[in-house]
């Protein structure tokens, strides 16, 4: 029985790999996971690779990863339509960040007494798994938190709620090489998710959230869970892109705080390091 870290081994041991990993850094399959795993084996194999393409190449933490493929310095990502990228860490620097919460600015949370029933029900809400990620990003709004951060980082200016979702999107993904040369790694083609945005009038801060249950989890997060959403924002000339790691652990959530995203030729870079390190890190106890 044929299972996904089969498939990678038999990749990465490859004579086609080893020549486009040691010569360009990286190598790229361009048919989905599944397809490319029966097409690498012959006809009769029996595969054990349940799920979706997304449960094998689309992989938030770099702790998740591999560890065939960690072991070798290599990691994965998704390129869109079950498709995905395997990158050689010392030609291209790692794209998952490596935070920490030691050094963070306490956001003050205030309750309105005339909506006791309201602050009841997130603090039922956060506890529903089926319901964390929504409940968490809201929760703060309610608390007047969302306000303070807006006050903080820009002063008292207006600001609203923006769109967010799911979208199918199109754009090129470019990776900074060990020697800071900028290449071309892939054409992204799937979905990716923006989970919120506060808009003020020159300004979109761009969230991921996160909801882990153990201190210091989740502090690996790939960039691409950011850099991904911020694409469909890269012909929007007149706004600074600002992206934001909303984590939650337990009743505590952090908010990273990251500088301006810097678009390239209308894509994105995957491992711009200067621009994965927060600007500001918020505390807020709920």
């Amino acid at each position: 029985m044929i299972r996904w870290g089969d498939v990678l081994q038999k990749t990465i041991d490859s004579e086609d790999f080893l020549k486009e990993i040691n010569t360009n850094g990286f190598w790229k399959c361009e048919t989905s996971v599944k397809k490319y795993a029966r097409n690498l084996y012959e006809d009769g194999t029996e595969f054990d690779m349940r799920g979706t393409s997304a449960d094998y190449v689309s992989i938030d933490f770099m702790s998740k990863q591999p560890k065939i493929l960690t072991d070798k310095g290599y990691y994965i990502l998704r390129t869109g339509g079950g498709r995905f990228i395997i990158l050689d860490e010392t030609k291209f620097d790692s794209s998952y960040l490596d935070l920490s919460i030691s050094d963070s600015i306490p956001l003050e949370t205030k309750e309105d007494p005339e909506f006791p029933e309201l602050y009841k029900v997130f603090r039922k809400d956060v506890n529903d798994k089926s319901k964390q990620e929504n409940s968490a990003l809201e929760f703060p709004n309610a608390l007047g938190c969302y306000d303070l951060l807006i006050k903080k980082l820009f002063g008292n200016v207006k600001w609203y709620v923006g769109p967010r979702g799911l979208k199918h999107s199109q754009f090129r993904t470019h990776g900074k090489k060990s020697d800071e040369k900028i290449t071309c790694l892939y054409d992204y083609d799937g979905p990716e998710e923006l989970d919120y945005t506060i808009w003020t009038k020159d300004c979109i801060l761009l969230f991921e959230a996160k909801v882990v249950d153990h201190v210091n989890e989740g502090l690996d997060i790939g960039w691409h869970k950011m850099a991904y959403p911020a694409a469909r924002f890269s012909k929007i000339n007149n706004y600074t892109i600002k992206p934001i790691y909303f984590l939650r652990c337990k009743n505590i959530i952090h908010l990273f705080v990251f500088p301006k995203f810097q678009f390239h030729n209308d894509g994105i870079i995957i491992n711009d390091k200067k621009n994965q390190i927060p600007e500001k890190i918020f505390r807020i106890d709920l």
